[in-house]
């Protein structure tokens, strides 16, 4: 099923619009740059100081977690080597496939953003928009055919999970102070 969703993908999506899209998609989701970015900008302001460090460790352990736990442990073949894809529109990524770290830091920073407090327009708007871009970064690995669709899925749930551990670990350890 995974290959037929990735072949489906391929001969009803692929343009060169959407090629376009879908590498500047990937690329916000290389070095986790973006993420990093927004736990920052959460770490730089008191109010939500707490919670930029919680974006922070939370793609800090997805990395981790992914890149030296999981992906040798299951030592997944990526989907374009084992089927002998021709039209990667990316150098071939180094690495196993299971479970793909772009999602899984994507997702794990989503969620954490999500757990920002706040319900006005401008904060349910931001958070929607980490987790639209959290799916738009985890579908282009299966637009650009270098994760199978499980590689996603599995990223994405560790992902959200991690993403809501690290808010709950740093809101228990660095408790809000109180005014006296």
């Amino acid at each position: 099923m995974d290959i037929a969703i990735l072949d489906l993908i391929q001969a009803h999506l692929r343009s060169p619009l959407m090629d376009a899209l879908m590498l500047a998609a990937t690329h916000l989701g290389d070095l986790a740059l973006v993420w990093l970015a927004a736990g920052a900008v959460l770490a730089a302001q008191p109010r939500y100081r707490r919670y930029g460090a919680a974006v922070l460790l939370a793609v800090a352990a997805t990395a981790v977690l992914g890149m030296l736990v999981l992906k040798p442990l299951f030592g997944r073949v990526r989907p374009f080597e084992a089927y002998g894809f021709m039209g990667l529109l990316v150098p071939p990524p180094a690495g196993n496939s299971f479970p793909s770290n772009h999602s899984m830091v994507s997702f794990a920073a989503a969620a954490a953003l999500c757990c920002v407090p706040g319900r006005g327009r401008l904060s349910v708007a931001l958070k929607a928009a980490g987790v639209a871009l959290a799916c738009l970064i985890a579908f282009s690995r299966l637009y650009l055919y270098v994760h199978y669709p499980s590689d996603i899925l599995v990223g994405a749930v560790v992902g959200a999970a991690v993403g809501v551990l690290s808010v709950r670990l740093v809101l228990r350890l660095w408790p809000e102070k109180t005014p006296s």
